[in-house]
């Protein structure tokens, strides 16, 4: 049985057509990613999109997520990117007989 961890990446740096569904919190300063639901930054976030070893603890360390913070922002599932003309042309050359 194989598992997928989904890429994801904070919301401001994905284009909107590419944006899926909202994973998370992103904090800009430690890089990790909380629970959609978390009240509160708690050291350790995610385990599967955090650091394993963390020298020092974040400077948001128990500060709350709070609605306008410039210190998190919501962290999105990133989608495949769109199929662009040059790509089924690309496919439908290598498909044909030469």
């Amino acid at each position: 049985m194989a598992f997928r961890k989904p890429n994801i990446a904070p919301m401001s740096q994905v284009p909107p057509q590419r944006r899926g569904r909202v994973v998370g919190r992103f904090c800009h300063a430690c890089g990790g990613v909380f629970m959609r639901h978390a009240t509160v930054h708690r050291g350790k976030g995610l385990g599967l999109f955090t650091r394993d070893h963390v020298a020092a603890p974040c400077t948001y360390e128990g500060e709350p997520f709070e609605a306008g913070a410039d210190w998190w922002e919501f962290a999105v599932e990133l989608l495949p990117a769109p199929a662009t003309e040059e790509a089924e042309e690309t496919e439908e050359t290598a498909d044909s007989p030469a």
